[in-house]
């Protein structure tokens, strides 16, 4: 089973990913991120819109790790995305 990456964004940068000007998101490099981007290594993440039900999912390319955050770098879009099983939870 894939393991998949859930991320809430602001509609301006769900916007941008959409339309292909942003091709990667970036968290901090804490605890928190490192666990859920690094250790679980995810192969797919899905974007929210907000807290909508509005989604859209991609595969991960790459992960960049800098000092102080940690670059996704957006592979293909999964068109027609469907949650396995009710739902992945990280």
């Amino acid at each position: 089973m894939k393991r998949v990456l859930h991320l809430v964004l602001k509609g301006e940068y769900y916007d941008a990913i959409e339309r292909g000007e942003k091709k990667c998101e970036y968290r901090d490099n804490t605890p928190y991120w490192r666990k859920r981007i690094l250790e679980k290594d995810p192969s797919i993440v899905v974007f929210h819109r907000g807290y909508t039900n509005q989604t859209m999912a991609f595969w991960i390319a790459y992960k960049v790790v800098l000092p102080d955050q940690i670059e996704i770098v957006l592979g293909g879009r999964i068109e027609n995305w469907k949650p396995q099983n009710g739902g992945e939870k990280n």
